[in-house]
């Protein structure tokens, strides 16, 4: 028995490896980006392009219109792209959101200490070397607040 393709098993095929590729793709530059790993999140994201791309493959053997595990595969595939879309916006938004309620705390905290040194309080030393930390940290969070906007 001889196995015949057509133009529509080549495009499955290759969407299966493409998508396979875009899931690799994810995982490698999440990892040389973020020492601490693979995150929950985008596991999710890349399980969910996986899945879909697994539905192209079964399509070439199966009945893309009967058969069931091609619509379980892309259902939870779409579920857990979805899904994962979601949740890495929404990390990303909670860190950006903390980054600017710290910078913030910084600068409330760098008022009161002006306030205390003008009032005496506080002594020109202990004022620079705390006024010398903060400012830094400040630093740090804007830049970690230009590269998260970009």
């Amino acid at each position: 028995m001889a196995l015949q393709y057509d133009v529509a098993d080549l495009v499955n095929l290759f969407a299966f490896l493409g998508l396979t590729i875009v899931t690799y793709t994810i995982f490698y530059f999440t990892k040389i980006s973020n020492q601490k790993g693979i995150s929950l999140n985008l596991f999710t994201l890349a399980l969910g392009i996986n899945l879909i791309g697994l539905s192209h493959l079964f399509r070439i053997w199966l009945d893309a219109s009967t058969s069931p595990l091609i619509i379980i595969t892309v259902a939870a595939g779409a579920v857990f792209l979805s899904t994962g879309v979601i949740w890495v916006f929404y990390e990303k938004g909670m860190e950006i959101s903390n980054l600017r309620r710290r910078e913030e705390e910084i600068k409330s905290v760098i008022t009161r200490l002006k306030n205390k040194y003008y009032k005496q309080e506080l002594s020109e030393e202990d004022l620079k070397s705390a006024y010398f930390g903060l400012i830094r940290e400040l630093a740090e969070i804007e830049v970690k607040l230009s590269e998260k906007r970009k």
